[in-house]
């Protein structure tokens, strides 16, 4: 069976072409770059050139596929051009799901984020809760918008499957949108001592295999129209540090920053990058998600989808030895 991904040499989309090929498909590989760094090499793996932006380079990679697998998306905390997210994330999509349906795909599994629902408050939100904020962050906006988009083909009749990863973490390259690998990473160099406030902030953390798996079985078993929560366990900042420093043997002095500092120095951050158009460190919308909690259920994945779920002390162990050694 041939199988295209794109954003091939992603985080999510690298990996999970090695799984598809190591269960013995033909993956096409979409990427802009066929030589990219991160474009992992196997008898099965057939990089192919394109741009989910390009849509006869689309047409072209999804010939003879019956599946594809979207993972491609802006994913970046900043762009110098912020229409590149609506670019990439919405237009980028509607062109995917019109090739499929002009190529005559079967089946296909979009990759969203648990962003579209944003912060929460007691309880972990599933796939039928709305959201409680607006949507200050351009990234989460316009995953949002796109699944919009996946939802009018669906009323048109296309088989998508939609998945929602959390703050995805594992063994890989560090990329931009990889930024829970960006602060172990960070940790184990001494390059990151910060706790945001007084530590308690929690958030869901998902490890990159059993993310990867969920995309196969989102694809295998998923229900047309649906949205499947992919996540981890729920972890404030204090258990985050405290159990990389346990698994890591790395032990740091730790600095809590005060919100209110974040949030000043956001601001800085955000003037320095109007003025010189350099990209910033922290921006304004980021340090208000701090004030919320981001915890959400994976239950409905793990009863339709068989989602497993990594204990988060042993998914962090195989992040930090895998960092080490690379």
């Amino acid at each position: 069976m041939n199988i295209l991904v794109t954003g091939a040499t992603g985080f999510i989309g690298r990996q999970l072409c090695f799984t598809l090929a190591n269960k013995g498909y033909n993956v096409k590989a979409l990427c802009r770059n066929i030589h990219h760094p991160y474009l992992i090499k196997h008898d099965n793996i057939e990089p192919i050139k394109g741009d989910i932006l390009d849509t006869d380079s689309l047409l072209n990679a999804m010939q003879g596929c019956t599946q594809v697998y979207h993972t491609a998306a802006m994913a970046k905390m900043w762009c110098r051009n912020p229409d590149d997210f609506l670019e990439t994330n919405v237009t980028g999509t509607r062109n995917v799901l019109l090739a499929a349906q002009k190529a005559g795909v079967q089946r296909i599994v979009y990759t969203s984020t648990c962003g579209v629902w944003g912060p929460t408050l007691k309880y972990p939100l599933t796939e039928d809760e709305p959201r409680i904020t607006g949507f200050p962050i351009a990234y989460e906006r316009t995953k949002y918008l796109a699944e919009l988009e996946v939802n009018k083909f669906v009323q048109q009749g296309m088989d998508v499957v939609t998945v929602n990863p959390s703050r995805v973490f594992g063994e890989g390259p560090i990329t931009d949108s990889n930024t829970v690998s960006k602060m172990i990473s960070g940790y184990l160099k001494g390059k990151w001592r910060i706790i945001p406030g007084d530590g308690g902030q929690i958030s869901n953390y998902s490890y990159l295999d059993d993310v990867v798996d969920g995309h196969i079985a989102a694809m295998e078993k998923g229900l047309t129209g649906n949205r499947y929560i992919l996540g981890g366990e729920d972890v404030s900042f204090n258990e985050f540090f405290s159990t990389l420093q346990q698994v890591s043997g790395v032990q740091r002095n730790m600095v809590r920053v005060p919100q209110k500092v974040i949030k000043f120095y956001s601001h800085i951050e955000a003037l320095k990058t109007k003025l010189t158009g350099l990209t910033p460190v922290f921006l304004p919308e980021f340090a208000d998600r701090l004030k919320f909690n981001q915890k959400y259920s994976s239950q409905k994945a793990v009863a339709q989808l068989d989602y497993k779920i990594t204990p988060f002390t042993e998914a962090m162990r195989k992040t930090v030895d895998y960092l080490k050694a690379n």
